[in-house]
């Protein structure tokens, strides 16, 4: 039998480079990117360069495109708020309209799962990506696709802030025990405290945020 092969496309490889670097840090956030030095860099032509350039505009890294090339977003703290109190609202409304369909229980057991994940993490790659898919379970049964997509869309953005905020062991400890509050009012039935306690999670990010502002 055949092994699977996947087969991506010079624009798809570009893509998933430069992805890579912008969330390592290693192209800094509001960098310039020019179709030239990356032509020169990946010795491709301008076509594929400027396909992975759409993708990661289409993922919202992107501030500004040009006719020469791209300019990153600036996370500035005006923006992370911003953003911040976007991605609350939609959460907010998920956990309700999940509360509402009939798999609160599949919602509560991926809620423990993904908690245990974010526990037993080992580096930040693995508890960013356990605390993405923890909120994702009530996106995944909140019966409304765009709603699903949205929060799909500025996962890599959000990726981004939570790297931001959450820097040390005390600040996971805390958003863990936030995520087990919400986790057990959510099985209790009590899915008003689930949105509140959401909401106050939501805040205490954009606490972190300003609390580390100007470093």
């Amino acid at each position: 039998m055949a092994e699977n092969i996947i087969k991506l496309t010079l624009s798809e490889q570009i893509y998933n480079i430069l992805k890579e670097d912008i969330l390592a840090g290693t192209i800094p956030l509001g960098a310039k990117l020019t179709n030239r030095e990356l032509q020169e860099r990946f010795q491709v032509s301008s076509t594929p360069i400027r396909d992975a350039i759409n993708k990661l505009n289409q993922d919202g890294l992107i501030g500004e495109v040009t006719k020469t090339g791209a300019q990153l977003i600036s996370f500035d703290f005006e923006y992370s708020g911003e953003l911040n109190e976007f991605i609350l609202a939609l959460s907010c409304e998920a956990v309700a309209l999940s509360s509402r369909s009939n798999h609160t229980r599949q919602v509560t057991e991926e809620l423990y799962r993904n908690l245990e994940a974010m526990t037993e993490a080992q580096d930040d790659e693995a508890y960013f990506d356990a605390d993405y898919r923890f909120h994702k379970a009530f996106f995944d049964y909140c019966g409304n696709r765009f709603l699903k997509e949205t929060y799909k869309r500025y996962n890599l953005i959000r990726f981004l802030l939570m790297r931001h905020a959450v820097r040390t062991l005390e600040h996971r400890t805390s958003s863990i025990r936030q995520h087990r509050l919400i986790t057990e009012a959510y099985e209790d039935g009590d899915y008003k405290l689930a949105e509140k306690l959401t909401e106050e999670h939501y805040r205490y990010g954009v606490h972190l945020i300003d609390e580390n502002k100007g470093e």
